[in-house]
């Protein structure tokens, strides 16, 4: 495995000083000592997200969006869910199951952006309590830049907005809270971070309507409940990941240290080179221009994907098939993580190899 490039959208490698951080001894989470640690992450986090409270979770990405989308819906509400692929689709599931009135606006075709003209003829047609959104599709590496305009338009009609940013925080520019009301992200995708830790960033509306709910989620799920622990006592409900949250910490310090600008840009200039380049070897991108995401490039494959996926990883290179019904066809490619310095260069010659 210490031989392996990950170039899969999630986990990702690691920096040195992250993997030492979560070495430390562990501390109780009733004491100072991780109140302090809870309060530095949460101010980090507050500055990747542009603003609102970042609320802390011990889970994937998957429970950060199923926590914001059970914590800030009521059953029997109607939502909007704009889907470009599997996430998107995933998004509408954890609203049906949570009782909503799920409507779903989809693409025309994989690789297709969801006109805005669409998303504000449905919000015309019906009355939303919300509007959920997924910015980057990790199934397709597709990002939604519109999501600014179809929030400012959701909004103007008293509806709630909320996004999934697993694939997207700290490698796009995600609209922050105020602009949107919720923001659900995880720590193993671009903020390089250790797989295990989630939050949602949520602005002044959401934290109200939280307090609304009438049919509170389940408790683990029930962000109003993190949101009194972080703001009242500087704590976790439950027992959180300490050694983690040492990672989290340590991955956003050295974001900071960086520029948060510059490290998005790192990220898009990882991409162009993925996209100006892999064409010349048979791939081609899924996306359309002006939507192709910063953090995982899609490509359809002249071979099989999982012949291709299983040759490169005999030269100690991962990457990740498409998935449903594109799994056969599609490769994924991140940019995302402290990738070593030959990254690229020995992932362009696996592939001269594989398809000469």
């Amino acid at each position: 495995m210490r031989g392996q490039i990950l170039f899969t959208p999630g986990p990702v490698m690691m920096h040195e000083r992250v993997l030492k951080a979560m070495a430390e001894q562990v501390v109780s989470h009733r004491s100072e000592e991780f109140r302090q640690l809870l309060d530095d992450v949460r101010a980090l986090l507050a500055k990747v997200y542009g603003g609102g409270e970042p609320l802390v979770l011990t889970g994937s990405g998957t429970l950060a969006v199923e926590s914001m989308a059970w914590s800030l819906v009521e059953p029997g509400e109607r939502v909007l869910v704009v889907s470009h692929g599997e996430f998107g689709e995933r998004l509408a599931d954890a609203l049906a199951r949570r009782g909503a009135i799920v409507d779903v606006v989809g693409a025309e075709q994989p690789g297709r952006h969801v006109p805005v003209e669409s998303v504000a003829a449905k919000l015309d047609e019906e009355e939303y309590a919300a509007v959920a959104v997924v910015y980057t599709e990790t199934s397709l590496g597709l990002s939604y830049r519109d999501m600014a305009q179809v929030a400012r338009k959701a909004k103007s009609q008293g509806a709630l907005v909320m996004v999934d940013a697993v694939s997207a925080l700290a490698g796009e520019q995600v609209p922050s809270p105020g602009v949107v009301d919720a923001v659900a992200s995880a720590a193993q995708k671009a903020i390089a971070g250790p797989p295990g830790v989630s939050f949602v960033a949520v602005s002044e509306e959401a934290i109200e309507k939280m307090k609304k709910v009438a049919r509170k989620p389940p408790s683990y799920l029930d962000l109003e409940k993190v949101y009194r622990f972080h703001s009242e006592r500087r704590e976790t409900p439950y027992t959180p990941a300490v050694n983690l949250l040492y990672g989290l910490r340590e991955a956003l310090q050295l974001i900071t240290e960086r520029g948060l600008d510059a490290w998005i840009e790192m990220h898009r200039e990882r991409a162009e080179l993925l996209y100006s380049k892999l064409p010349g070897y048979g791939l081609q991108p899924v996306v359309e221009p002006g939507y192709r995401a910063n953090t995982v490039a899609a490509f359809y494959t002249p071979l099989p994907s999982g012949v291709l996926a299983s040759e490169l990883a005999k030269r100690g290179i991962k990457i990740a098939r498409g998935m449903g019904g594109l799994k056969d066809r599609v490769v994924r490619i991140a940019t995302m993580g402290w990738l070593p310095e030959d990254a690229y260069e020995r992932l362009f010659t696996a592939l001269s190899e594989i398809l000469a």
